[in-house]
């Protein structure tokens, strides 16, 4: 049997079990459900599949499931017997998933030897969105224009490449090349979620209510069970809540966002719920109480405060309930780290909106000010947190006059 995007043989004689594979890989690009289940038929076919265990062991890690590691043993000692290409991409992603920065340059090195493999490139790219740093934008850009020319017509490569390209500045090309990609498939989540970004970096707020509204009707039960499903009514709930439809918005926030009721992993279960809170408290300058689930999560993240993308959305918490003490714990936690780039710049955003919570517009502007165009894209995530610096900044400099 062949891959079908690297082209390449898979050490498997059964012929199912590679379609179940093949299948698994485009659920698991397009965000949707039924990945684990497709890779779990693969393996009742062929337990020795090595790919399939792989994927099958990065799925059970994401979610933390206690089968992961029993996944990739698995998959270690079927690629014994695998080929040579296969260990190397059963390598590379054991390699991305354990320790994505100390093997940052074996993975780039494996992307170049093997331009097609788009499972290994989409995680890569995902790692880098956050850890990127300030040439991110053009790195991964960078990094999906290179692939093999036979993804250029690949659904999966083409809202990545349209994703990374919106972000990177050219909005017009970004939503033609995501456009292009949600007419070939056109259930899949990190399709429409792409073109979420892609509008909201346009500013765009009506047409992303009448495009995920549609989607969401015609495609809602297929897509409920996904991870991402949460997320993109959260991108709805944001486009309703620019509108001015703010009880509608919230309406759609507590029952699918909020840290009760998301399916989302926990970064972005912290990034919907910090988002969405410190947007409303910007607009109405009104703290509102939190609930349980959202006060259990700076316990969850307290060991990352060094990395700004937490910084920013814990601060944007704490402030949304009028909770100065919890910035200032926040502010001498960080600071109490070993002093970084990282460790500054989350300082100073957690600086920033402490002084805003406490009034103190003029500083929290002065201390905004202080932050580069560059080091707000090394804050991590993407234009939506940018977005929701400027901001910040903005309503403090507003308030300050």
């Amino acid at each position: 049997m062949i891959d079908a995007r690297t082209g390449r043989r898979l050490t498997t004689g059964h012929p199912e079990a590679a379609g179940r594979y093949q299948l698994a890989v485009d659920r698991i690009l397009g965000s949707e459900t039924g990945a684990a289940e497709a890779l779990d038929q693969a393996l009742a076919l062929d337990s020795n599949l090595a790919l399939a265990l792989v994927a099958r062991h990065m799925l059970a890690k994401d979610s933390g499931a206690a089968d992961a590691d029993f996944f990739k043993e698995r998959a270690l000692l079927a690629a014994r017997a695998a080929l040579p290409w296969e260990r190397a991409h059963v390598s590379a992603l054991l390699g991305l998933l354990e320790d994505p920065y100390t093997n940052l340059a074996a993975t780039e090195a494996y992307i170049a030897a093997n331009p097609s493999d788009l499972l290994v490139i989409s995680q890569l790219c995902g790692y880098l969105i956050f850890y990127g740093g300030a040439r991110k934008l053009e790195r991964v850009l960078h990094i999906m224009e290179s692939v093999d020319p036979s993804l250029r017509d690949d659904w999966a490569w083409l809202a990545r490449v349209g994703f990374a390209a919106s972000e990177a500045g050219d909005h017009n090309r970004g939503r033609a090349l995501v456009e292009r990609a949600l007419q070939r498939r056109p259930q899949a989540l990190y399709v429409i979620h792409s073109y979420a970004h892609v509008l909201h970096d346009q500013g765009e707020p009506g047409e992303s209510l009448e495009l995920l509204g549609k989607w969401l009707n015609e495609h809602r039960p297929s897509a409920e069970g996904s991870v991402m499903y949460g997320h993109v009514q959260w991108h709805l709930a944001l486009a309703e809540w620019q509108l001015g439809l703010t009880e509608q918005a919230w309406q759609r926030y507590e029952r699918y966002c909020a840290p009760e009721t998301t399916r989302c992993g926990p970064v972005l279960a912290l990034a919907d719920c910090g988002g969405f809170l410190f947007r409303e408290y910007l607009r109405t300058g009104t703290t509102r109480p939190i609930s349980a689930a959202v006060s259990a999560l700076p316990n969850r993240f307290n060991s990352m405060l060094s990395h700004p993308f937490v910084a920013l959305h814990l601060a944007g918490i704490h402030a949304s309930a009028g909770n100065i003490s919890a910035l200032e714990q926040s502010k001498a936690a960080i600071a109490a780290k070993e002093a970084s780039d990282q460790t500054r710049l989350s300082l100073r955003l957690v600086d920033a909106v402490s002084q805003y919570a406490k009034g103190q517009y003029a500083e929290a502007a002065d201390t905004l000010k202080l932050i580069s165009a560059d080091q707000r894209v090394g804050v991590g995530g993407s234009r939506v947190e940018r977005i929701l610096i400027d901001l910040l900044e903005t309503r403090a400099v507003e308030l300050a006059a």
